[in-house]
């Protein structure tokens, strides 16, 4: 079998096909400088910003994170206004009629603080607007603007949590009795002599406490309506037993309690749903939800 040769040209193409590749590789490895965050590295917990050290990074802070600030009150975005233009940046806030002005006063405080700033005046200008100028050191950076909305309220709902088989703790700081918002507590084969402790155990959160057979301790057997609701494929906020899950569900729920005006959430008694509890429910409390026995909720 005989071969063809190449053209020489074939060489010289191919040649300087590889003379270019190399000069241009060596060019941008010369100039390329490597640094260690050159590498993207994803974690589930960021570390948290540094503190502002200079009044420019407060305001630059302050003005990036008010939306979300507010937003735990349950003040919505739409509701913020922002004016850069003036000689202190002006932040307007319409406050809902469901919410303090002086509680809006208070959270804006201590999260100007917490940025390492201060307030430097506050000025209740009318029963329906206060204002409150802060800053960092001693130069002012932001003048906030705190006006009653007597139209708008804030985007919540009522809540009713059932907590099945519950475990009767050691003492009242344990598991599901130290959660300090409202629950329905579905209890089974308690023994009279414990009722009265459980009953003062519950009473701080008011808990309703319910049992599948009466005995006479507990606030009533299981209404007949809240066991077909039981029965009748129910909202389960634990199915995936994992802290993050539930937390999930407990924000959907959430959703759900301000789409309707209510919503019914059941969930067991075990260490993964106490962790999503006391994560959650201070949150929602603090955005106006409110905590119910949940047999007030059904027809």
């Amino acid at each position: 079998m005989v071969r063809r040769r190449r053209p020489p040209q074939w060489h010289l193409l191919l040649s300087g096909a590889v003379l270019i590749l190399a000069v241009v590789g060596g060019v941008y490895l010369s100039t390329r400088v490597v640094r260690p965050h050159d590498t993207v590295v994803v974690t589930s917990n960021p570390s948290p910003l540094l503190p502002p050290t200079t009044a420019p990074q407060f305001a630059q802070r302050l003005h990036s994170e008010v939306d979300s600030i507010l937003a735990q009150l349950g003040i919505a975005s739409h509701l913020i206004q922002t004016d850069p233009d003036t000689a202190l940046v002006q932040i307007s806030v319409g406050v809902p009629r469901d919410l303090p002005l002086a509680a809006v006063n208070l959270h804006l405080t201590r999260n100007i603080q917490a940025l390492g700033g201060r307030v430097m005046e506050g000025l209740q200008a009318s029963s329906r607007r206060v204002d409150l100028r802060c800053g960092f050191d001693s130069t002012q950076t932001t003048l906030f603007v705190l006006r009653r909305r007597l139209t708008t309220t804030r985007r919540t709902g009522q809540i009713g949590l059932i907590v099945r088989d519950v475990v009767l703790p050691a003492q009242a700081t344990d598991g599901i009795w130290a959660v300090p918002q409202r629950l329905t507590l579905l209890l089974k084969q308690v023994p009279a002599s414990q009722w009265t402790q459980l009953r003062q155990w519950a009473y701080p959160a008011d808990h309703r406490l319910l049992e599948d057979r009466g005995t006479g301790g507990a606030d009533a057997v299981i209404p007949a309506k809240l066991a077909r609701h039981l029965a009748d494929q129910p909202t389960i906020l634990d199915s995936d037993p994992q802290p993050g899950a539930i937390e999930r569900q407990l924000w959907a729920l959430a959703e759900r309690a301000a789409d309707d005006g209510s919503a019914i959430g059941v969930i067991n008694d075990h260490p993964a749903s106490h962790a999503a509890l006391a994560a959650v429910l201070p949150r929602l409390e603090q955005r106006g939800y409110r905590f119910v026995a949940a047999a007030t909720l059904l027809p």
